[in-house]
């Protein structure tokens, strides 16, 4: 990403693609040829960590950025999702990105047992 960006480190880009198996991160796509694309826009976040990129074929980063047919939301779900399957999140820490998920809501009030206690859904 040489538009003016700046690089994405080399390591950051292998992390992402190794999340993803070097395939499209999107399941019922999985195309071999990748692309890096930002979750939330470059230009908005000036962002190039590991958390806002993703893997996905050339269609689907044109579906996404260009298109709009996938959106934000959608795009952060196959990131959580890989995340899952690559075991980097805790339970606790799948909970909350479920609850974050299906509600919208960025706060909540957590119990002593971990469980979410407000808002509910």
């Amino acid at each position: 990403m040489s538009d003016g960006r700046g690089e994405v480190p080399a390591a950051i880009v292998r992390e992402v693609l190794v999340e993803a198996g070097h395939r499209c991160a999107i399941p019922t796509c999985r195309q071999t040829t990748t692309e890096i694309a930002h979750i939330v826009a470059w230009s908005k976040t000036h962002d190039n960590s590991f958390e806002n990129l993703i893997a996905v074929c050339p269609n689907c980063h044109t579906r996404f950025d260009q298109k709009k047919e996938i959106d934000v939301m959608s795009i952060r779900m196959y990131k959580r999702n890989l995340g899952i399957v690559n075991s980097r999140y805790s339970g606790f820490e799948r909970r909350v990105f479920a609850h974050i998920a299906e509600t919208g809501c960025d706060f909540f009030v957590v119990g002593l047992g971990f469980e979410i206690l407000w808002p509910t859904r």
